[in-house]
C-alpha cells in the first residue's frame, strides 16, 4: 500500500508541476486567450473521462498491474512530448496522451479497495489524498522554480523533470502485487454468467447508487474546476503573482490538503460518519468559493490585506475539497462487487472527468466576461446543488457507522 502511495505521489508531482507555468506559456508566450489555456486543461480532463472506465473494464479482466505500469509508461513519454512542443497543437495532442494516462486513478482506487476492508477505506483514500496533496507540493513549486531555467518557453525545463519522476513512478508500478484475479477471456466468452466489466460499462448508471455517485462527483469537478483553471489567473491579476511565486502558493494548497487527508479524515470518519464528513465539507468548499468571488469583485482593495484574505479563503477550499473527494470514494466503493470494482470505479471517476471538462471549458469564458466574480460564483452554485444531492440521498450516502455494523 505505500509503495502504491509513493507512485501516486511521484505521478502527481507532474501533473502539478503544469499548474503556475501554464498561463505564462499559453497566454504570455504563446499569445492565446485564457480560453485556449482552460481548453488545453480540459483536454486532459475529457482524455480521462474516456480512460477512466476503460482502464478501470481491462483492469478487471487482465489485472491492475499490467495496465496501471503501461499507462504509467505513456504518462511518462507524454510528458516528455509535452516538455519538448513549442506550438499550441502538438501542446494539445500531449495533453491527451496524458489524459489517457491518467486514467489510471479509477485502477489505483480498485486497487485500495481490493486490498482494503470498508471499516478503514477512508482513512486510506485520505492517505491516496494526502498522496496527491504531496504531489501538488512539490509539484508546483517544481514548476514554479524550474520555469526561470532554460532558454525555451516556461514548461520546459519542469516537464523534462517531471517526465524523471514519471519514470521512477513507473518503475515502482512493476514491484506491485496483483490485488485482482483477471477474468479469463475463455471464462467472459461462456456466456454464463458474463461480468459487469464485459458488457457495456455505461449501462452501470441506470443503477440508482452508481447513478447518484456519478452525479456527485459529476458536479464537484464541474465546481472545483474553476479553481483549478482560474485560480492561477486570480493570482496573476489580483496580486500580480509571477510563475515561482504562483508555484510556491499552491505549494501552500498541497499542504492543506495533506494535512486534511493524512493527519485528520481518518478520525473524523471514524466520529462522524461518512455523509457527515462529505456534507460539512461540501459546505466549507461552498463557502471558500462565494468569499473568493467577492473578493474578485474589488469589495477589498488593499493590496497588503488582499494577499491575507486569498489565503485564508483558499484554506476553505481546500479544506472542503481534501474532506468531500477521498470519502466520496470511500463511500462510492462499498456500491462494488470484487468483480467490478474497477468497472464501476472507472464509470464514477469518468463522470467526474466529464464534469471537469465542462468545468474547465467554461471556466476560460467565464473569466473573460466576468473575471474570478462569475467563475468563482459559478462554482458556488454547482456547489450547493452538489450539498442537495447528498441531502436528498441520504440512504445511498451510507454512514460510516451504518457500513461497520454490516461488515
Amino acid at each position: 500500500m505505500y509503495s502504491l502511495l509513493i507512485i501516486v505521489f511521484v505521478n502527481f508531482i507532474g501533473i502539478g508541476a503544469l499548474i503556475p507555468v501554464l498561463p505564462f506559456t499559453v497566454v504570455d508566450q504563446f499569445g492565446y486567450s485564457p480560453t485556449v489555456m482552460t481548453a488545453l486543461l480540459a483536454s486532459f480532463s475529457l482524455a480521462m473521462f474516456i480512460a477512466n472506465p476503460v482502464l478501470g473494464r481491462l483492469s478487471d479482466r487482465y489485472g491492475r498491474k499490467p495496465i496501471l505500469v503501461s499507462a504509467l509508461a505513456v504518462n511518462m513519454a507524454a510528458h516528455i512530448w509535452f516538455a519538448l512542443s513549442d506550438d499550441i497543437v502538438t501542446l494539445f495532442i500531449a495533453r491527451v496522451l496524458a489524459g489517457l494516462a491518467a486514467g489510471n486513478i479509477g485502477v489505483i482506487q480498485a486497487i485500495i479497495t481490493d486490498s482494503s476492508t470498508s471499516d478503514s477505506r477512508a482513512k486510506i483514500m485520505g492517505m491516496l489524498g494526502a498522496s496527491i496533496g504531496a504531489g501538488f507540493v512539490l509539484g508546483p513549486a517544481l514548476g514554479g522554480v524550474l520555469s526561470n531555467f532554460g532558454t525555451g518557453p516556461a514548461h520546459q525545463v519542469p516537464f523534462l523533470v517531471a517526465a524523471g519522476f514519471a519514470a521512477i513512478a513507473c518503475l515502482l508500478a512493476t514491484r506491485l502485487k496483483e490485488t485482482a484475479t483477471p477474468i479469463s477471456s475463455e471464462i467472459a466468452s461462456s456466456g454464463a454468467s458474463a461480468p459487469i466489466s464485459q458488457r457495456w460499462q455505461w449501462q452501470l448508471l441506470l443503477r440508482p447508487s452508481v447513478l447518484v455517485f456519478a452525479l456527485a462527483f459529476f458536479c464537484l469537478n464541474l465546481s472545483f474546476a474553476q479553481v483549478e483553471a482560474t485560480h492561477v489567473l486570480l493570482l496573476r491579476d489580483l496580486l500580480s503573482f509571477d510563475a515561482t511565486k504562483t508555484g510556491w502558493f499552491f505549494a501552500y494548497i498541497g499542504v492543506m490538503i495533506i494535512i486534511v487527508q493524512g493527519g485528520l479524515i481518518g478520525r473524523l470518519v471514524s466520529r462522524l460518519g461518512e455523509r457527515v464528513v462529505i456534507i460539512c465539507g461540501i459546505g466549507l468548499l461552498c463557502c471558500g468559493q462565494l468569499l473568493t468571488a467577492m473578493l474578485a469583485s474589488s469589495l477589498f482593495t488593499e493590496q497588503a490585506g488582499l494577499l491575507v484574505y486569498v489565503i485564508a479563503v483558499t484554506a476553505l477550499i481546500c479544506v472542503g475539497f481534501a474532506l468531500t473527494n477521498p470519502t466520496l470514494s470511500a463511500a462510492s466503493s462499498h456500491i462494488a462487487a470484487k468483480t467490478e470494482r474497477g468497472s464501476v470505479l472507472g464509470v464514477v471517476q469518468g463522470c467526474g472527468s466529464l464534469g471537469q471538462v465542462f468545468g474547465l471549458t467554461l471556466a476560460g469564458p467565464f473569466y473573460q466576461l466576468g473575471g474570478g466574480t462569475m467563475s468563482f460564483g459559478f462554482g458556488a452554485v454547482i456547489t450547493s446543488i452538489l450539498l442537495v444531492l447528498i441531502a436528498l440521498n441520504a440512504p445511498v450516502m451510507r454512514n460510516r457507522d451504518e457500513a461497520s455494523k454490516a461488515v
